[in-house]
């Protein structure tokens, strides 16, 4: 049946604008008629059919892929001793900065590509949480920390032993830069480097001095 009626002015306004009362054209109607349809196939296949597709069990694969990565590390055979001076030169921070803002590594979707910290802490200053020194580092991206949300590599996409030592010598070479706007210290977590150093053999002592009574 043919329209009787089209584009006509409604009585009303809002701040002096009015409107007309015509219909909507059909391939509008048609496209907001298929995002029904799409929004119900959409629940019954990711909600409903018992296939666990969601995005916290996705979520919780990876952690598990991770923790599964962590254990076959840790069962490999003893370590190799690791480096204790980083590079200094500029062609191995280049290529360290470019592991760091890599989408393959994910460093810089936690602390920014300044390194002054966003999700993960800020990689600038003298407060660390797991240590400051190379060989720390070098053993905390190799590990990772799957439960406070970082993954082994930062996406488990494993590093070379070259690329490891790149990336670990850009971040200490980072340190002092001072970036806009960084996050702040985290005082009940963060410990100044080398302090924690002094608090460990603090511990040392006081077990010693503990035995020897």
């Amino acid at each position: 049946m043919a329209q009787t009626r089209k584009d006509e002015l409604l009585d009303h306004d809002a701040d002096g604008i009015q409107e007309y009362d015509n219909s909507l054209p059909r391939w509008w109607l048609y496209m907001f008629y298929f995002t029904i349809v799409l929004s119900v196939g959409y629940m019954i296949y990711y909600h409903l059919t018992g296939t666990d597709r969601s995005m916290i069990a996705e979520y919780n694969a990876q952690l598990q892929e991770a923790a599964l990565l962590k254990k076959a590390n840790a069962g490999n055979s003893a370590p190799k001793a690791l480096p204790t001076s980083p590079l200094t030169d500029a062609a191995s921070l280049a290529k360290g900065q470019e592991v760091f803002e890599s989408v393959n590594s994910l460093c810089s979707t936690c602390h920014r590509n300044d390194l002054g910290g966003q999700v993960g802490p800020n990689l600038t200053d003298e407060y660390w949480i797991h240590g400051c020194d190379l060989p720390t580092i070098m053993n905390n991206i190799t590990t990772g920390f799957p439960e406070k949300g970082m993954l082994p590599y930062g996406s488990t996409n494993k590093l070379t032993d070259e690329q490891l030592l790149q990336v670990a010598s850009y971040i200490l070479s980072k340190k002092g830069s001072n970036p806009p706007d960084p996050k702040p210290i985290e005082a009940e977590r963060e410990v100044k480097c080398g302090d924690e150093d002094d608090e460990h053999h603090a511990g040392e002592d006081d077990d010693e001095g503990k035995e020897g009574h």
